[in-house]
């Protein structure tokens, strides 16, 4: 019988959609009678939990009656739908400001500080679900001759369901030639009006050019080292695995190498709580001015905090960001929520797309962290200036200072050296990995 294919076949996914001809006759998807292999189907979809969904309209004409006979198979199972939402910004607003106040609470260690972090990334998510509303999807515009086209068409087609009538099934087919035909020449049309107002001095051109250059690739069957990854989780493994081997450590062994550093970063954890102590507080108006810069457009990381959501921030909220950032300060402790990445993966070009190593990370962090990196950042550059820790040659990283300044300083050594009839000579070094496998499990060592 064939439901038995169609009952090995759902035992492959729980998640799955059946679509084929299965020649059964039935009155509950809008035949005009019942054969047995619609009974037998409709007695298998009611005992295995299935449901058919079947068109609104027959799917097969025959000589004297129309019959839907192609019918798709699914679970009841529910799948997110992600539809668009509208927020109002002030119900948002009003929302976090008569929740808890989280400016209240006393911080007295790291664990209080990732406490407080998590609530107020948990009363933001809560203030912008309750402030939004699904948007309804818009009717598609219809160009009038079309749609009296259709109605025309769906009165021969209904008349032709009837008598059978050859004419009429003559007539069908010049209509859809017609609506066809118009279709076509409406796309064209409006294509060519598009590309006629494109211009370079409002945006239109790199709007239209960003369709055309944007390139969507699935990743194909990974080569993992013991077995092929097929599925998204089993790349997902094979993916991190393969990260997980490349940022391993270097194991050094030379032991005046490891004395060298030890004594460097002792000396560094020895003192750092000083110059923590010694940063000044931020304000409210450095955060705000920090959160005007940011970028509506950036992907937010895995909390679903888009920058936009932070530039609609109440006054309360931008307090609560500013008692955090002061604690980082204080323990010299980042939290571990804004710590946490998503991580995709990206082909690196001219490489193999079925090997894992091909694939480069890009991290998407929490947005609301940038904006407590930013504020740290422009802490530790003022007290390297002002210290003069920096050595002169070092040129990454640094204000009003590139890698032509670099490239000029190297041009005057080569003149000097040919002024006074030397050779210069220069080494050029460019180390795979070498920061992901030396200095990154340190310095994640001192952000706890």
């Amino acid at each position: 019988m064939f439901t038995f294919d169609i009952e090995n076949l759902i035992q492959v996914s729980p998640n799955q959609i059946i679509c084929g001809d299965f020649n059964a006759y039935h009155i509950n998807w809008g035949c005009a009678s019942t054969n047995h292999r619609g009974a037998t189907l409709m007695n298998f979809i009611n005992s295995a939990g299935l449901e058919i969904l079947a068109p609104s309209t027959p799917t097969r004409f025959g000589t004297n009656s129309a019959s839907t006979i192609d019918l798709a198979i699914v679970r009841e199972f529910l799948y997110p739908i992600n539809g668009k939402t509208k927020t109002n910004w002030n119900k948002f607003r009003n929302h976090i400001n008569l929740a808890e106040n989280l400016n209240n609470l006393v911080i007295n260690s790291p664990n209080d500080l990732n406490l407080l972090v998590e609530k107020f990334e948990t009363q933001i998510i809560d203030a912008k679900i309750a402030a939004s509303n699904p948007v309804p999807n818009s009717q598609a515009y219809i160009d009038p001759m079309i749609r009296e086209l259709n109605n025309e068409r769906n009165f021969v087609r209904k008349m032709f369901q009837r008598p059978r009538n050859p004419a009429l099934k003559t007539k069908l087919n010049q209509l859809n030639k017609r609506i066809n035909k118009l279709n076509d020449k409406i796309e064209d049309d409006n294509y060519l009006d598009t590309l006629i107002n494109v211009n370079t001095e409002d945006g239109t051109f790199w709007n239209f050019s960003r369709s055309f250059k944007r390139k969507k690739n699935n990743i194909p069957t990974l080569k993992g080292p013991a077995s092929i990854a097929q599925t998204n989780s089993e790349k997902a493994n094979c993916l991190a695995d393969s990260l997980e081997n490349q940022f391993k450590l270097n194991d050094i062994q030379h032991t005046e190498t490891e004395a060298i550093v030890g004594n460097s970063v002792n000396c560094f954890l020895n003192t750092t709580p000083n110059h923590f102590n010694n940063f000044p507080p931020t304000s409210n108006d450095e955060l705000i001015n920090c959160i005007k810069k940011l970028k509506k457009n950036k992907a937010p990381g895995y909390d679903g905090i888009n920058n936009k959501i932070i530039l609609n921030l109440p006054h309360a909220s931008i307090t609560t960001l500013k008692i955090i950032t002061d604690n980082i300060m204080k323990f010299g402790y980042f939290p571990t929520r804004w710590k946490t990445a998503t991580i995709i993966p990206i082909l690196k070009p001219g490489k193999d797309p079925t090997d894992p190593v091909s694939y480069r990370p890009i991290s998407l962090l929490p947005s609301i962290s940038k904006i407590a990196e930013h504020i740290l950042l422009s802490r530790l550059n003022d007290y390297l200036e002002e210290n003069n820790i920096l050595i002169p040659e070092q040129f990454g990283f640094r204000k009003k200072i590139s890698t032509t300044h670099q490239l000029l300083r190297v041009t005057e050594y080569i003149q000097e050296g040919l002024s006074s009839k030397q050779k210069t000579g220069a080494v050029f070094l460019d180390i795979q990995k070498a920061f992901d496998e030396s200095l990154a499990g340190w310095l994640n060592s001192q952000t706890h």
